[in-house]
């Protein structure tokens, strides 16, 4: 049976409608317990893509059924020699070669582009945390074509109903008698002026101070136009972002920070994203202050979400106890792959 691969057009609603079938699909097979894909965020990812990124989507079909989808993102500001190849095969439609020739197509794209590195991901099992992926296909399918295991990932989830207060009250008092010297500050997008060259710095060191494995990928050159950009972005994704940071009293400076946003397609839910701490300034719980100040924030501020995801690399001990002390627990792991041309 022959494979269909087409491009998902904006301006073609078939098409939008055509990737959402198999987006849904692999949701339900693989993350059922994340938001479910929507029709307006996929418009919405088109209509206003992630500075420094283009994103290729493409959808497949076989006798004029969906059957999966693929996507090829690759940068034009940083890691310029790399391309992430992401594709999804229904289980239904497995062991027909359709994810063969979907990730020919992505690589061959990659090729053509000029990339020398393709990174993928895909569910992954974790014993250590029983954590069982829904069946082995993708790591599998990886290594038999030519990846490698390049840097393992876990998500942990926060149930807001099982939250022990007096659990964040000892991180906070902890935190609080080792940040003397440091003041609290927080705000929703866009970032303030006096402080967005601070952010842009503290985001460019993420990729550098973050385990990395072996995925190869560098440090993002980010500055404030691009923090700019990536607001204007955000906030037309229809995401609120909640900030809360730590300003080092004695230079005036931003030296710690961590964000929660949440989507307006999904009130139930939350997403815990950067926290990162200056590396000068760490040993003083930093860390821990603005995670717990800035979770009571965002509770505070939308009283119907339940659940809250984060994704820490699985070596990353340090991030992974503080999100524990939380309370956030394991759910899903996932391997990071790797292939050079």
């Amino acid at each position: 049976m022959s494979l269909q691969i087409t491009p998902v057009n904006p301006s073609d609603p078939s098409s939008l409608d055509q990737y959402l079938v198999a987006a849904t699909v692999l949701h339900k097979h693989e993350t059922p317990a994340f938001p479910p894909p929507t029709r307006r965020n996929l418009e919405r990812m088109f209509d206003h893509p992630w500075p420094g990124t283009v994103q290729e989507t493409y959808v497949a079909l076989a006798a004029g059924e969906v059957v999966g989808f693929l996507n090829v993102e690759h940068y034009t500001e940083d890691n310029l020699d790399k391309a992430n190849v992401e594709i999804g095969v229904s289980p239904a439609h497995r062991r027909r070669g359709f994810g063969r020739e979907l990730l020919a197509f992505g690589e061959e794209r990659a090729r053509d582009l000029g990339k020398k590195t393709v990174n993928s991901h895909s569910a992954w099992t974790l014993p250590e945390l029983n954590l069982v992926a829904p069946d082995e296909d993708g790591p599998a399918f990886a290594r038999a074509m030519g990846y490698r295991d390049a840097l393992p990932e876990v998500n942990r989830v926060l149930d807001l109903s099982t939250v022990d207060e007096s659990a964040l009250d000892e991180m906070l008092a902890h935190a609080r008698a080792k940040a003397d010297g440091y003041r609290l500050i927080r705000w929703n997008d866009p970032t303030p002026d006096d402080i967005v060259h601070d952010i842009a710095y503290l985001d460019g060191r993420l990729l550098a101070d973050a385990p990395m494995g072996d995925t190869g990928w560098e440090p993002m050159n980010v500055d404030a136009e691009r923090i700019r950009r990536t607001e204007e972005a955000i906030i037309a994704r229809g995401r609120t972002s909640f900030h809360t940071a730590m300003v080092h009293e004695e230079t005036g400076r931003v030296v710690a920070w961590t964000t929660i946003n949440a989507d307006d397609q999904c009130e139930w839910h939350g997403w815990q994203q950067i926290t990162i701490v200056d590396p000068d300034h760490r040993g003083h719980r930093l860390g821990a202050l603005v995670k717990v100040e800035n979770l009571r924030w965002y509770r505070e501020e939308n009283p119907k979400v339940t659940r809250i995801d984060t994704f820490n690399a699985a070596e990353n001990s340090y991030m992974i106890s503080i999100n524990e002390q939380m309370g956030f627990r394991p759910q899903y792991a996932f391997q990071n792959w790797r292939k050079d041309f």
